[in-house]
């Protein structure tokens, strides 16, 4: 995928429209045009089919590939990169570690990134087959992928799942309570949505709560990245949620797919490979 840039520039200039002219048509900034062409970014995959219509051309001769060639996963992890999430370089992590790379969810901002982001979860909940009653967002992070994913899970699949969230405290005035949305009651199956685990503190907190109002049954997490990595012990964070909740926590993706994505130019990056598997042979677990 790194001849894509260069393929864009050269289509542009026969066109003989300027990175203005092409990014107003896109509704987007000249400035990203420029870094694609440059090679400083990867445009999203929902820009591929109206790229391929200003030009004239189908897809495959765009791209040399088809817009469904991309699998989920692959599409998620560019996703991720286009919009600031992936980052890479030296970032300390609350373990203290220097971790190569860093996933940072709040840089998810606008209408279309929640919508797009929703849509993943629900493809994940989709081939994965998981089966809830309820969708449980922890307060904060949580409530926004709870609302977007039962929205894409309705319009994508007709799958018309409940969703709820926590307050931080308890409301003493108007309805009331701790949860707002659907309230879940004794027997309900609840799938917990999150952007990632790190200690598991959010999940203990969130299952105090969720049991201290009713008999419910939370066999099922999903999370963005699995970072496949030691925590205080041999065991992932990940590994330990299971292990002490019995709860199955599953993953869009982790960074063996993120690796993976760069060695097969999905994203770019191939210069950071090496500080990659340095780090996950020093700190990575078995999935």
């Amino acid at each position: 995928m790194n001849h894509i840039g260069s393929k864009i520039k050269q289509l542009r200039v026969v066109k003989g429209s300027t990175q203005e002219e092409l990014a107003s048509y896109l509704q987007i900034t000249y400035q990203s045009v420029s870094k694609w062409e440059t090679g400083g970014s990867l445009p999203d995959i929902s820009y591929l089919p109206h790229l391929a219509a200003y030009f004239g051309i189908t897809l495959d001769e765009l791209f040399g590939y088809r817009l469904d060639a991309l699998n989920y996963k692959e599409r998620f992890i560019q996703f991720m990169a286009n919009s600031g999430v992936l980052k890479f370089g030296e970032f300390k992590l609350n373990s203290g570690r220097i971790s190569p790379y860093f996933i940072n969810t709040g840089n998810y901002r606008t209408g279309a990134q929640i919508a797009k982001l929703g849509e993943f979860y629900a493809e994940c909940i989709r081939e994965k087959g998981l089966q809830a009653d309820v969708l449980y967002g922890p307060a904060y992070k949580g409530i926004p992928l709870a609302v977007a994913t039962g929205i894409m899970l309705y319009a994508k699949f007709g799958m018309d799942w409940n969703y709820s969230f926590d307050r931080k405290e308890v409301k003493d005035h108007g309805e009331g309570g701790m949860i707002v949305g659907y309230h879940f009651k004794d027997g309900d199956r609840l799938l917990i949505v999150e952007d990632a685990i790190t200690s598991g503190k959010v999940l203990r907190e969130a299952m105090a709560k969720i049991l201290g109002i009713a008999k419910v049954k939370v066999s099922d997490m999903l999370v963005s990245v699995d970072r496949l990595e030691k925590g205080l012990t041999e065991q992932s964070a990940i590994q330990e949620v299971e292990r002490n909740f019995g709860i199955h926590v599953h993953s869009i993706v982790t960074i063996d797919d993120i690796i993976a994505a760069i060695e097969n130019g999905i994203i770019l990056g191939s210069d950071k490979l090496p500080a990659l598997m340095a780090y996950k042979e020093k700190f990575g677990v078995s999935k």
